[in-house]
């Protein structure tokens, strides 16, 4: 069975209404009626912007279309069905208030992260953990402190560079409830993050309070062949021949810069 077939298999295996849309181009798959999956295989024609614009379109519908490289599903399926599950709406949910945070090491949020976020963990600051009886069920990872002397002489950012919830929940307030501890325990003067235009329109972001300042354009990425691990030009062997022996070429379609505000006069 092809991988597509499996997708479509594991959808349906977790209770999630599944339809194939006929399209002369684009493998589509409808799930629920509210989100859209778009199945590519590592062997393809598209450019970045076109795939933008077919998310665009669907969002003039209502309806969130999710970019699904075939490397993601290979090496993340959990994690994916877990996406798809909670941008529907489907999660289990819980309640912050009945958790408390903990400050959390880096491997502790690597071993979170790594099992219930697509993109993996981070190298972070500051990291903290949301525990309801015993269990944690969100992290929040954090920079350092920026100096941003070009706005003003202490103005101070940081970036928020994961948050994720276990797979298969929704912890209500716990990404608030995370975020105002960051904030009152550091002071910046604004928190800056990124969502993955593959995988996220924002929403989270801006029902929390966060100014969408800038559309990151799209970049190219460079596949391991055999051990499927994704990686920025910068980070490639030193010599073109082994890159070429050893990476696939793919893109993703950009990033969407988010910044919270913390000070009145600077939003």
């Amino acid at each position: 069975m092809g991988w597509k077939n499996a997708v479509l298999t594991a959808l349906q295996d977790i209770g999630i209404s599944v339809l194939p849309v006929e399209h002369e181009k684009y493998d589509l798959l409808r799930c629920h009626d509210k989100v859209v999956l778009h199945l590519i295989a590592l062997d393809n024609d598209y450019s970045p912007e076109e795939l933008i614009e077919l998310q665009s379109s669907y969002q003039l519908k209502n309806i969130t279309l999710l970019q699904l490289w075939e490397d993601v599903w290979l090496t993340k399926q959990e994690q994916v069905l877990g996406r798809v599950l909670s941008v529907l709406g489907l999660n289990q949910r819980l309640h912050a208030r009945k958790g408390k945070i903990i400050t959390i090491n880096q491997k502790e949020a690597d071993d979170f992260l790594n099992s219930n976020h697509i993109q993996g963990s981070a190298r972070a600051k500051y990291k903290f953990a949301l525990q309801i009886d015993g269990q944690i069920v969100a992290v929040a990872c954090f920079s350092n402190i920026r100096p941003m002397k070009r706005i003003a002489p202490d103005y101070k950012s940081v970036e928020l560079i994961r948050f994720a919830t276990l797979i298969g929940y929704t912890v209500t307030g716990g990404f608030t409830k995370l975020l105002k501890h960051f904030i009152k325990m550091i002071g910046p003067n604004d928190v800056m993050s990124y969502a993955d235009r593959d995988w996220s329109l924002g929403n989270a972001y801006e029902l929390s309070g966060f100014k969408l300042v800038d559309v990151i354009p799209p970049a190219q990425i460079w596949l391991h062949k055999t051990d499927l691990q994704r990686c920025f030009p910068h980070r490639l062997p030193s010599t073109a021949q082994e890159v070429l022996n050893e990476y696939l070429p793919i893109f993703n379609t950009g990033n969407l810069k988010y910044i919270l505000y913390l000070n009145d006069d600077n939003g």
